[in-house]
C-alpha cells in the first residue's frame, strides 16, 4: 500500500507543472480575453511591465456592418531571445468578456493568416518595430472602443512574465450606411487558410455596385492586377495564384457604382504546408496510460523478485508453507 502512495504522489508532481506551469513557447494563436495576458505566462499578480509602446491605429468613423482595418503598432519591442510574442486585440481590458467579439464586431482575418483576437508572432533581434492588422465587421451603430495588449518573456531565460497594454483606446464611431454605397454583401466571409500549390478561386458578392477591380501582391512586394470575371446577381470572381511556399498573400477590392466609390481594406490569404496537429488531451492519456503500464511492470517485477527468494531455513518454510 506504502509503494502505490509513493508512485501515486510522484505521479502527480510530474504532471502538475506540464499543467500549471507557464507556457515559454506559446500557446499559439486564439480567442483569449486579457486575463490570459497573466495566466497564460505564469500568476498574473507576477507581472512586470513591458517596455514596448503598443498603440491602436485605424478609421474614426465606420459604416456599420462594414469592413475596417485595425492595426497594433509596437515600438520598442522587448521580448525573448526566441523572439515570441503574444499581440491581443481588446475591446476593454476589463479581463473578462474583453474580445471584439464579446463587443459585437467580428473579425474576418488578421496580418497572421487567422481570424483570432489573439496571434503570436516572431520578431527578429534586429526588428525594434512591428505591425498587427486584423480586417474586421463593424458592430450595430454607436461608439466603441478597441484597446491592444502584448505578453512576452525576459532574455535572461528567467520566463518572467511581462505585459504591456495601450496607453489610450481607440475610439470608433459607428455610423448608419448611405442606401446607394457601393460594398459587399454584409455576409462576405473570405477565405484566409489554404494548402502550398493550390490555385484559390475568391467569389465577391456586392450590392450597388457596377465594376468591381482587384489587387493582390504578396507581402512586402508589387502590387499586382487580378483578372475579374462578372457572373450573375452582383457575383464576380478571380484567381489567385498558387505558391510555392509557405506565403502570405494579401488583396483588396475596388468598387464602383452609383454612390462613393469604396476600397475594403487588405484580406490576408495565408499558404501553409499541410500540418499534423496534435490533441493536448489524447497527449495527455496516453502518458496516463504509458506511466500506470510502466507502474504495473514495476508492480509485477518486484512481486516476482519477492517470490523468488528461497527461506533460509525449513523452520521459516514451514512456518511459510505449513508442516508437512
Amino acid at each position: 500500500m506504502k509503494r502505490w502512495l509513493v508512485m501515486g504522489l510522484a505521479f502527480m508532481l510530474l504532471a502538475v507543472p506540464s499543467l500549471g506551469s507557464a507556457n515559454p513557447n506559446g500557446v499559439g494563436d486564439g480567442t483569449f480575453d486579457t486575463q490570459c495576458g497573466g495566466a497564460c505566462h505564469g500568476d498574473a499578480d507576477m507581472n512586470q511591465t513591458s517596455s514596448t509602446t503598443v498603440t491602436v491605429q485605424g478609421d474614426d468613423v465606420v459604416y456599420e456592418g462594414l469592413l475596417t482595418s485595425i492595426t497594433v503598432n509596437l515600438e520598442g519591442i522587448e521580448t525573448t531571445t526566441s523572439g515570441l510574442l503574444g499581440v491581443f486585440l481588446l475591446s476593454d481590458l476589463s479581463g473578462t468578456r474583453d474580445t471584439p467579439g464579446d463587443a459585437g464586431w467580428n473579425i474576418i482575418s488578421n496580418s497572421e493568416g487567422g481570424n483570432e483576437n489573439y496571434v503570436e508572432i516572431k520578431v527578429s533581434p534586429s526588428q525594434d518595430s512591428r505591425n498587427v492588422t486584423w480586417t474586421m465587421r463593424a458592430p450595430a451603430v454607436g461608439t466603441y472602443q478597441l484597446y491592444a495588449a502584448i505578453h512576452h518573456g525576459t532574455e535572461d531565460g528567467s520566463e518572467a512574465p511581462f505585459f504591456g497594454q495601450s496607453e489610450a483606446p481607440l475610439i470608433i464611431e459607428i455610423v448608419e450606411v448611405p442606401e446607394n454605397l457601393p460594398r459587399l454583401t454584409s455576409d462576405f466571409d473570405p477565405i484566409t487558410q489554404r494548402e502550398v500549390g493550390e490555385v484559390t478561386t475568391m467569389m465577391i458578392e456586392t450590392t450597388f455596385v457596377s465594376a468591381v477591380s482587384v489587387e493582390w501582391r504578396v507581402a512586402g512586394s508589387d502590387v499586382q492586377t487580378a483578372d475579374i470575371t462578372a457572373l450573375e446577381n452582383n457575383r464576380w470572381s478571380f484567381e489567385v495564384p498558387a505558391s510555392i511556399q509557405p506565403s502570405l498573400i494579401e488583396w483588396r477590392v475596388h468598387l464602383e457604382g452609383e454612390g462613393p466609390p469604396q476600397t475594403t481594406p487588405w484580406f490576408q490569404l495565408r499558404s501553409e504546408e499541410v500540418a499534423w496537429t496534435i490533441d493536448e488531451n489524447v497527449a495527455y492519456l496516453q502518458s496516463l496510460a504509458l506511466i500506470l503500464v510502466m507502474m504495473a511492470g514495476f508492480v509485477a517485477l518486484q512481486y516476482r523478485n519477492d517470490s523468488s527468494i528461497s527461506p533460509p531455513n525449513k523452520e521459516l518454510a514451514d512456518l511459510e508453507g505449513g508442516v508437512e
